[in-house]
């Protein structure tokens, strides 16, 4: 029985519900990033007021610090965070492209260096499906080699013929006998291949062939054109049946997310609204603005005069610029709120305008206002 059912069609979007051991997540949705086991500058609690019913964290960095030990004793992740919603893990592919965790790469797995204490230590598939598996996540990531933007074509099919390798190990580890904990979790596999949609093709339906849960696509938001993006992303939903769940790892800006949806993508994660909120770009429903600007001094407008979320109702841009530079931290506090309720806000009317078979108008409007083009 498939994990994922299909409610609308508008053209290509749809919405539709996710199952997962904590419940129904309604998509498209988008998860905020809680790497090291909360999402930066917001507490649980306000994920949960605004409207967030799933996050993703990160399985390698809980393996290193607190620990699996600790995790366990606390009766998993779920209950260590205080999060009884849906719970993704990712296995730690994407820190193959960044050089303060990456030792070597093997077909035997990735040894990453500790960036704690800057020991050596292999993770092999089966290794980080175990440790998802114990940390008791509602969804677990195959590991997959990742490529840095850029590479040679040859790169790339090497790296997405080692990802099927892996998935199959996985695969395999999770459902061994040995494996005992977590039987509801469910297990995605990710394609890779770069912008090169014969590759990408080739290695989601290979892995759909293998069987998984889903089949996630990954390698994005680092470096390639938009375009090439949702054109990789139509070509890969050519050859998967329609009832996959369409995860795109790493992307978060707001044009991306509703491009991305109106090709059929249904979920999403990244900490780009929060690591924006970090650097003072703010969304509003005119576009983004930078409120460490001058010309912001003494504007006493909210953020955004269509946002009802506590901060604009209650803080002028003049203040939240005066908080950002002074190095405040109730800056970041603030600015995350209100970033993440506009994700929060755009996801939900995502959500309607496909119910209501007027997506296309929504989007052209959204675009409009936001600065993009038509």
């Amino acid at each position: 029985m498939s994990c994922f059912e299909i409610i609308s069609n508008d053209s290509f979007a749809r919405t539709g519900l996710l199952n997962t051991a904590h419940g129904k997540v309604m998509t498209p949705f988008f998860m905020p990033v809680a790497t090291k086991g909360a999402v930066k500058n917001i507490n649980n609690f306000q994920l949960q007021e605004l409207g967030f019913d799933c996050i993703i964290s990160n399985a390698f960095i809980s393996y290193l610090k607190p620990g699996l030990s600790v995790i366990d004793n606390a009766g998993g992740l779920h209950k260590f965070m205080s999060w009884d919603k849906s719970l993704f893990t990712d296995s730690g592919g994407f820190q193959l492209i960044l050089d303060q965790f990456i030792h070597n790469i093997s077909n035997k797995g990735v040894t990453f260096k500790n960036p704690f204490d800057k020991s050596i230590e292999l993770v092999s598939p089966e290794k980080a499906v175990l440790i998802q598996n114990s940390l008791g996540s509602d969804v677990a990531m195959c590991l997959d080699h990742q490529p840095l933007f850029g590479k040679s074509r040859t790169d790339y099919l090497d790296s997405a013929i080692r990802t099927i390798e892996w998935a199959k190990r996985c695969k395999e580890a999770h459902y061994s006998n040995e494996n005992k904990i977590n039987k509801n979790q469910l297990l995605f596999s990710i394609a890779q291949g770069g912008i090169h949609k014969d590759i990408r093709q080739k290695c989601a339906l290979a892995l759909h062939k293998i069987g998984f849960d889903a089949v996630a696509l990954g390698g994005f938001g680092i470096g390639e054109a938009q375009k090439d993006m949702y054109s990789i992303i139509r070509s890969v939903k050519k050859v998967l049946p329609e009832n996959n769940f369409t995860y795109i790892m790493g992307i978060g800006s707001p044009l991306e997310l509703i491009n991305a949806v109106s090709n059929g993508a249904d979920c999403f994660d990244s900490n780009y609204p929060m690591r924006m909120a970090r650097h003072g770009k703010i969304f509003t429903s005119n576009g983004s603005i930078d409120i460490g600007k001058t010309k912001f001094k003494s504007d006493f407008n909210p953020l955004d005069n269509n946002c009802n979320c506590f901060v604009c109702k209650n803080y002028s841009r003049s203040y939240l610029h005066h908080l950002f530079k002074t190095y405040e931290q109730n800056a970041h506090i603030f600015l995350t709120y209100h970033n993440l309720f506009f994700i929060s806000g755009l996801f939900k009317n995502i959500r309607i305008s496909i119910n209501e078979n007027n997506f296309n108008n929504f989007k052209k409007n959204f675009v409009l206002n936001y600065g993009g083009k038509k």
